[in-house]
């Protein structure tokens, strides 16, 4: 098994100026344009939750060594009413133009919570597409994602343009702000025939209602040979406990997925990146333990067994986890005071792996990257 090896790492973005403004960095989303210079996209507000978010770009002309603030894609004072704006992810379609996916929750009534303290539900979201022609300079207008009439999702990944031109796009299965029953933890997926304009087709990624196995937070990415693979959080629904990720992977069309199987990979949230002849760079979220914090590790099945003696941790989290307080085990509670997360993973030209995530230090949580490399 070759090794895995930390490359390099550092900051993607943290407030500069700490004594004079409160800025929360999360969920970054990284990759490389054409010519190797690298975007990475990150929700930027006063808190995970906070009705200020916008999406906000750094870019990098020198591998990651050091990051220029871009603007961001959208001025909140565009806005007819108060959005708040979060969950970017980026694809390089085969034209050489940038589609962005983001969310945003309308915030016009200030006393309510973007998650209900009672039910777990969701504040409604609004799943958008912005378009960009010159490597992210500029983005179009919104265009919000037409959701079936009888579903509630919450994007999980990135546009995927398959083979054949069709886009897809991975969803969890979410619940109404006040509906009182458990959240419904599967995942699907939606396809677009006409470049995003429309969606439809819905098909099961993920689906363990039968098993009594949830799946959730599955981050699809394309295989170098076409098709779908994604790395899924998995829990047993009537105990409460995670169990190890699992993995699905699908036809070249994404209409066809295997029936998810445990990997060898403990932790949450997780994001693979594929290297070719079976070989995959996986980062994931670790909170279990006593020395929580993002980790990866390196495969050489596609993703059926991993590397756990040889494994890096690219962000050590211990006694770090939460913010001000501590954690309590009751969703959404647990979720409101999380440090760091969601890690993201994305090959390089040289064949190299990227990743980007969030966590928190010395009171500010910011968005930071590293740089893999199997050796």
């Amino acid at each position: 098994m070759p090794a895995l090896h930390l490359v390099d790492e550092g900051i993607l973005y943290r407030n500069p100026l700490p004594g004079h403004q409160v800025v929360h960095a999360s969920i970054p989303f990284t990759l490389q344009l054409p010519g190797g210079e690298l975007l990475s996209m990150y929700r930027r507000g006063t808190a995970f939750y906070s009705v200020d978010g916008v999406l906000a770009m750094v870019r990098s002309a020198n591998g990651g060594r050091t990051w220029q603030e871009s603007g961001v894609v959208r001025e909140l004072r565009q806005d007819d009413r108060p959005y708040s704006y979060s969950a970017p992810t980026v694809t390089l379609l085969s034209d050489g133009s940038l589609v962005l996916v983001a969310m945003r929750r309308d915030h016009s009534d200030p006393a309510m919570l973007a998650v209900n303290p009672r039910t777990g539900g969701f504040m409604p979201v609004q799943t958008l597409l912005f378009r960009s022609s010159d490597q992210g300079h500029t983005w179009s207008e919104p265009e919000v994602i037409g959701i079936p009439d009888d579903m509630i999702l919450d994007v999980s990944g990135p546009v995927i343009e398959l083979n054949d031109g069709r886009w897809f796009l991975p969803f969890d299965r979410g619940k109404a702000y006040d509906d009182p029953s458990p959240v419904k933890t599967y995942m699907l997926g939606l396809f677009s025939s006409d470049r995003g304009r429309t969606w439809g087709d819905a098909v099961d990624v993920a689906d363990g209602r039968t098993s009594g196995i949830g799946y959730f937070h599955g981050r699809v990415i394309k295989l170098l040979d076409g098709r779908l693979f994604t790395l899924l959080w998995a829990r047993d629904e009537e105990s409460g406990a995670f169990l190890p990720i699992h993995r699905v992977v699908s036809n070249v069309r994404g209409e066809d997925w295997s029936a998810p199987a445990a990997t060898t990979l403990p932790g949450q949230t997780s994001w693979a990146a594929d290297l070719g002849d079976g070989r995959m760079v996986a980062a994931y979220t670790y909170r279990e333990g006593t020395q929580p914090g993002i980790m990866a590790a390196v495969s050489l099945d596609g993703g059926v067994t991993w590397d756990m003696d040889r494994q890096v941790r690219l962000w050590d989290a211990t006694g770090r986890e939460t913010i001000g307080v501590a954690s309590v085990n009751t969703y959404p509670q647990s979720h409101d005071v999380i440090a760091f997360g969601k890690p993201m993973a994305t090959r390089t030209a040289d064949g190299d792996v990227l990743v980007s995530f969030w966590a928190t230090e010395q009171c500010m949580t910011h968005a930071r990257w590293a740089r893999l490399r199997v050796g």
